[in-house]
C-alpha cells in the first residue's frame, strides 16, 4: 500500500475523476514544475518515457496540459483552479450522462402501483437521509410533523425547507425530545412553532442506539431514525415508508397525535 502523501492523495483522487494512473503521474508531475520534457516528467515521477508521451497528448485533449512544439517538446499543466474547472465540468457531464441513461432505464409505473401502497425502505447515513427528509417535505401538501430526538439530527437544510413548507401553507409542527433541543429548535425555527411537550421517554440512548429523527407528512410519508455512536463517529439508519394503508404511517400517526396533543393557537399581534 503506498504512503499517503499529498502527492499519492493527488494522484488517486484524479484517477477517481476518470484519469488513467499515467495520466494522473504526469499531471501532478507537471504541477510540481513550471515546464518538463517527456524525459524530466518521466525521472520526476517514474513514468516510462514512451508512456509520458502518451498521457500528455489524451490530457492536452483533455484541456489540462499545454504543449510547446519546440526540440525537444516542452509540457506544462495549466494552472490548478483552471484545472479544477475543467474537472468540474467533466464530472457535471458525466452525471448528466448516467442520469440520462438511468432515466432511460426508470421503471415505468404500468405495474399497478399506487402512492396508497404500503412501503418500507431503509437508509444508511445522515447525508442520504436528509435528503429524503427534505424531498417529503417538499411534497407535503397539508402538515407536516416532526419529531428530534438528537442535535445530529437537525440542520439548518432541513430548517430552512420546514419554514419554506410553512409559508406555502402547510401546517408545520416540530418537536424535541429535550427542553435543551427544544431550545436550540426554537432559535432556528421561527415560523413553524416548536411544540412544548413532554418526549423524554425517547431521550438518551437504549442498548447503544439513540433516537434521531421522526417525519410524518400528510398522513402518509414517515421516516425515522436512530443514531449509532462509536469514539467521535455517529452513524445514522432510517427507515421510510407511504401510504395511508402504511401499519407503521398509521400507528406513529397516533402516537404522535396523542403526545402532540391539540395544536396550539398562534395569535395575531
Amino acid at each position: 500500500m503506498s504512503e499517503q502523501t499529498p502527492q499519492n492523495r493527488a494522484i488517486e483522487e484524479l484517477e477517481q475523476f476518470g484519469l488513467r494512473e499515467y495520466e494522473a503521474k504526469c499531471f501532478v508531475s507537471l504541477t510540481k514544475i513550471t515546464s518538463g520534457t517527456a524525459r524530466e516528467v518521466s525521472e520526476h515521477i517514474d513514468v516510462p518515457r514512451t508512456r509520458v508521451y502518451e498521457a500528455v497528448r489524451s490530457l492536452e485533449s483533455d484541456g489540462l496540459v499545454e504543449i510547446q512544439h519546440s526540440s525537444p517538446q516542452r509540457f506544462r499543466a495549466i494552472p490548478i483552479s483552471e484545472a479544477l474547472q475543467v474537472l468540474e465540468r467533466e464530472y457535471e457531464d458525466r452525471l448528466d450522462r448516467l442520469e440520462q441513461s438511468l432515466r432511460q432505464l426508470e421503471r415505468q409505473s404500468d405495474s399497478g402501483h399506487t402512492d396508497t401502497d404500503p412501503e418500507i425502505w431503509s437508509l444508511t447515513g445522515s447525508e442520504t437521509i436528509t435528503t429524503r427528509a427534505k424531498r417529503l417535505i417538499d411534497g407535503a401538501e397539508s402538515e407536516v410533523l416532526v419529531l428530534f430526538g438528537d442535535e445530529h439530527a437537525v440542520s439548518d437544510a432541513l430548517n430552512e425547507r420546514l419554514i419554506l413548507a410553512a409559508d406555502r401553507g402547510v401546517d408545520v409542527v416540530v418537536g424535541a425530545s429535550s427542553e435543551t433541543l427544544r431550545s436550540t429548535l426554537s432559535e432556528s425555527v421561527s415560523e413553524p412553532f416548536v411544540f412544548d411537550s413532554e418526549f423524554e421517554w425517547l431521550s438518551g440512548p437504549h442498548n447503544g442506539l439513540s433516537f434521531g429523527r421522526l417525519l410524518l407528512v400528510d398522513d402518509e410519508g414517515l421516516l425515522a431514525s436512530t443514531l449509532v455512536r462509536g469514539g467521535d463517529s455517529v452513524r445514522e439508519r432510517a427507515v421510510c415508508g407511504n401510504g395511508s394503508a402504511n401499519a407503521l404511517v398509521f400507528i406513529l400517526r397516533r402516537l404522535l397525535s396523542q403526545q402532540l396533543g391539540p395544536k396550539p393557537t398562534v395569535c395575531d399581534d
